[in-house]
């Protein structure tokens, strides 16, 4: 599939054994920075975990720290969004040129080198399609179909070319972390099933690295909150700054709509709430509104502005709500439907579809 060569990737390689503790330096400048404190950061299950930290002088710094293995890490300045992905290891320093405007260059270590040379072939790759692509857009607008379908096979043999040299790489590293990270780019949109073959996919040895451990526990996460299982209680304060809890109320079907007054979908989807609770709450039908909002004013407008008039919570801590993250929320609007029991009986419906499962189980 084209897509694949549009990829932030994070690459593993074994090199340094859990428990043994080796040091790693980086020298960098970052030209269009002149003060501040870059961070050395890396994803575990347990949360992020600081690898280390130092000023920048004048667009240059110097950071030291010690691993016990290899890892992904992001290098970001403090109190400021984005950073710069690479793979931490401690087989040889690290130079760095950071730039926002223009691509950065980040040596050092044989991790880095296997994600330069895949990268290197995304973008030779990626520059050679679109070129194709463009070909094909005047082709097709001049209506030359025959030259389309030479140029689509031509695009289709660039593309396997590509793949193939993507392959040679991560056959060249076995089944380590390299690999597994590679197979489990993305697992953050993949659904529960996808990642569950995935991870049945895994070797044993493959399962020992973080990254496999990342997908196991997204697993259990997602097997938490998926359609079957009983929703976990949970309690927010109301505008008015009364506690309301999940367990607490009462219904044959309770919806639990997490929104938010600045999403624009959650907003027009709205309306159809209304109608629905009009229709439903005097057969059963309870529902309750988490907003993700940070600004009490802005949640209390929008509530009145669309006429809600059901139950609303929010701890307004937006994205960083416990309670957002127990739900595994990554996106607004999202709905969940329970039974009496609490029990998830349907998710992501909307609209015609959700007043159709609502009616089918309150007629």
């Amino acid at each position: 599939m084209q897509h694949v060569f549009i990829i932030c990737l994070f690459l593993f390689l074994a090199g340094i054994a859990r428990g043994e503790k080796k040091p790693f330096t980086i020298d960098g400048t970052a030209p269009e920075l002149k003060e501040g404190v870059m961070l050395v950061l890396t994803n575990r299950v347990e949360g992020v975990d600081t690898l280390g930290r130092a000023p920048i002088a004048n667009g240059t710094f110097h950071i030291e720290g010690m691993i016990e293995e290899p890892c992904v890490a992001l290098l970001k300045v403090a109190d400021k969004e984005g950073g710069f992905v690479f793979l931490l290891d401690s087989d040889a320093p690290y130079e760095m040129e950071l730039w926002n405007q223009k691509p950065s260059v980040i040596k050092g270590g044989k991790l880095q080198e296997e994600l330069n040379a895949y990268q290197k072939v995304v973008a030779q790759a990626n520059e050679k399609m679109a070129a194709i692509r463009q070909e094909i857009d005047q082709a097709s607008a001049q209506r030359r179909f025959k030259t389309v379908s030479e140029l689509r096979e031509k695009l289709e043999k660039e593309n396997s070319k590509a793949r193939s040299r993507l392959d040679a790489i991560l056959e060249r590293n076995g089944d380590n972390l390299f690999s597994v990270y590679i197979r489990t780019a993305g697992m953050e949109q993949m659904p529960l099933p996808v990642l569950k073959e995935l991870y049945a996919s895994l070797s044993e040895e493959a399962r020992h690295w973080e990254q496999a451990r990342l997908v196991e526990a997204r697993i259990a996460a997602l097997e938490h909150v998926d359609q079957g299982a009983v929703a976990p209680d949970f309690t927010l304060p109301t505008p008015d700054g009364r506690e309301v809890s999940l367990y607490a109320l009462k219904g044959k079907l309770k919806i639990i709509d997490f929104w938010a007054s600045w999403c624009g979908p959650c907003r027009l989807e709205n309306p159809n709430m209304v109608k629905l609770y009009a229709d439903f709450k005097d057969k059963g039908l309870t529902v309750v509104s988490v907003s993700l909002d940070n600004n009490k004013a802005n949640w209390q407008k929008a509530i009145e502005d669309d006429g809600l008039t059901w139950i609303h919570v929010s701890d307004l801590k937006g994205w960083s709500s416990p309670v957002i993250k127990q739900f595994n929320i990554d996106a607004v609007p999202t709905i969940f439907v329970l039974d009496e029991n609490n029990r998830i009986v349907a998710k992501n419906l909307r609209g015609e579809a959700l007043r159709a499962f609502v009616s089918e189980r309150l007629k």
